[in-house]
């Protein structure tokens, strides 16, 4: 390779380093946080699930966040919280509504009219949601409701 081609080599490498990879659009990275809840491994009724990657950083999120959040609550994957006791593992659906409620400063008898219920059998939260035939798509569809619209 020639010195001339050597140097246009250079010139356009160092032009492609200072542009750098455009950065995924917000709504990809905070669907992608959300779709991480399902590696949370615990929840403690007072401190949640601080300390966890996907928590933290949705916890820390601006509010655009809360319609990815709001759209998770249909979400019947596992995560990976475990109650040995009563043998249940928390829902992504679940966690998220959690988190939402938190976000929001709501509680959820806001929500008992739609079909979901808060157990006080166990003292875990994550594990005492109840949830009536249909009533996630119906919690979910409010909670977005409640939201801002999102800017393009």
């Amino acid at each position: 390779m020639s010195a001339a081609m050597t140097k246009k080599a250079w010139a356009v490498g160092l032009l492609l380093a200072a542009t750098g990879c455009p950065e995924p659009a917000k709504h990809n990275q905070f669907a992608q946080l959300v779709y991480d809840l399902n590696v949370l491994h615990t929840w403690d009724p007072s401190s949640k699930a601080r300390g966890q990657y996907p928590y933290d950083q949705i916890m820390g999120c601006p509010a655009e966040m809360d319609h990815s959040l709001a759209a998770a609550v249909t979400d019947e994957r596992p995560t990976a919280i475990y109650d040995r006791i009563s043998g249940r593992t928390a829902l992504v659906g679940d966690v998220a509504f959690l988190m939402l409620l938190e976000r929001l400063g709501l509680k959820w008898e806001a929500f008992y009219k739609d079909g979901v219920f808060l157990s006080t059998q166990l003292p875990n939260p994550v594990f005492c949601l109840k949830w009536d035939p249909g009533a996630r798509g119906r919690v979910r569809n409010r909670l977005l409701a409640l939201l801002p619209p999102l800017e393009e």
